[in-house]
């Protein structure tokens, strides 16, 4: 633990460390071979060697033609066109794998934070009503009704806020 980081902030930070430790254990390996083979096609690298390759392939066979010598794929290219195809269907595939997991997991995390989220507002409505209760019965306090604390004291509803924002959205 850190000197200068509260428990409070390390517990939560190792909780959060548990959480993607169990996601990852959750993930099959060939799930993890996607996301690997995702992250490698994604780099810029990755687009530059493929480009070279290419560009090889028609040069070397280029070449080949001009000096006489067999080449291995004469233009337009179609065993170069057929490994591209293929190549491309491959890859979507596994782009689309990888896509589909990274929203399950994005899925499951924004559930998690809107489960956070509305314990939050409960617990908070609830302080704000105990506060309002305890200023109410200290005698050493002027007696009043707070009628914005009040409000607060009292959880929102979900459903009729997300209705709200629907409606509030509808009318742009």
């Amino acid at each position: 633990m850190s000197d200068d980081e509260p428990d409070h902030v390390e517990d939560t930070v190792a909780r959060l460390a548990e959480l993607h430790r169990e996601q990852e254990e959750a993930t099959t390996s060939i799930q993890r071979l996607a996301n690997r083979v995702t992250d490698l096609l994604g780099k810029p690298g990755f687009a530059l060697a493929v480009f070279g390759l290419v560009v090889a392939w028609a040069l070397g066979n280029a070449v080949a033609h001009r000096l006489g010598l067999p080449a291995i794929d004469h233009f337009p290219f179609p065993d170069l066109a057929l490994v591209a195809t293929v190549s491309a269907f491959l890859l979507a595939l596994i782009i689309l794998s990888t896509q589909r997991h990274e929203e399950e997991r994005a899925t499951k995390r924004a559930q998690l934070t809107l489960h956070i989220a509305l314990l939050s507002e409960k617990k908070i409505a609830k302080i704000i009503a105990l506060l309002e209760e305890q200023r109410r019965e200290n005698p050493m306090l002027a007696s009043r009704v707070d009628h914005e604390a009040d409000a607060m004291a009292q959880a929102s509803d979900p459903r009729s806020n997300l209705k709200r924002i629907e409606e509030t959205n509808r009318d742009r």
